[in-house]
């Protein structure tokens, strides 16, 4: 494997928002040999951060990077990254996200006789539709509604029935204490939002992509085997070895010397964040 040609997928680990700043002449040339435009890198580098993901594009032709410049590219992108995670419109995908995210409140229930008049006017409704559709039928098979109309009939008598167990006041009891077992859960849910995604605080989004990578990063084994096989795609000799994780691999394949950069850099930003 071309460890240049994968080099990409470590350097945008260390990205995030595009916002407005003067980029880097190191990042700038990375954009143009993989014809990424700023737009384009700011969507891709939000949705990894947001969702704690390593997508990143395809690079056809990456050149002019010798093995002793892969360390220093890394470091820029990194400082480059905290400069954009400082500005405001890195905070205002933040909160727009973290909205997202916000737990909803459950409705309040509604009340026994609020129950019974929705349901009273839903059934004559029913009654009503009933009734018109059995005047457009001819004489002999209008008397087919008579049953459906008398059960709906029925129905109607019914609500007001002391005795109806759908609206007595065991029932409403039970009722609002589902609605108060919600209501826990719902403030229970509610702390750990505000908690997981503090307002105007982007620093526990960061630290989870971050430490994300570490984990996943961290036991790569750089003399795993690979084969070509048959129909050109390489693959590990060992299967516990094609079984790691997306990033793992990503990770082998741009080599010890990136990986190991990009990990001194995440530590010590991860440092700064606490």
């Amino acid at each position: 494997m071309k460890k240049a040609f994968v080099l990409i997928p470590i350097v945008f680990l260390f990205m995030d928002f595009t916002i407005n700043i003067i980029i880097d002449k190191k990042v700038k040339d990375i954009f143009k040999q993989i014809q990424l435009s700023e737009d384009q890198a700011e969507n891709m580098i939000w949705s990894n951060c947001a969702y704690h993901s390593f997508w990143y594009p395809n690079p056809k032709d990456i050149k002019n990077l010798s093995s002793g410049e892969k360390a220093g590219l890394v470091n820029s992108i990194g400082n480059y990254v905290k400069d954009f995670t400082k500005s405001e419109d890195f905070l205002k995908r933040y909160n727009e996200f973290r909205e997202t995210k916000k737990p909803k409140e459950p409705e309040k229930p509604k009340t026994m006789d609020q129950m019974k008049s929705e349901q009273r006017e839903s059934i004559k409704q029913g009654i009503a539709n009933l009734k018109e559709s059995k005047s457009k039928m001819p004489a002999d098979q209008q008397s087919m509604f008579d049953e459906t109309i008398k059960m709906y009939e029925e129905q109607l008598k019914g609500l007001d029935d002391p005795n109806n167990p759908m609206y007595s006041k065991e029932m409403e009891g039970y009722m609002k204490q589902a609605y108060d077992q919600q209501i826990n859960d719902y403030n229970r849910k509610l702390a750990d939002w505000e908690k997981e995604y503090p307002l105007n605080n982007t620093n526990s989004l960061i630290k989870k992509w971050l430490n994300t990578f570490l984990e996943l990063s961290k036991d790569v084994d750089y003399s795993a085997k690979t084969v070509v096989k048959e129909n050109n795609k390489t693959i590990f000799v060992k299967s516990e070895h094609e079984s790691k994780s997306y990033l793992w691999k990503l990770c082998y394949r741009a080599g010890k010397e990136t990986v190991n950069a990009g990990r001194s850099f995440a530590q010590q930003w991860m440092k700064e964040l606490q």
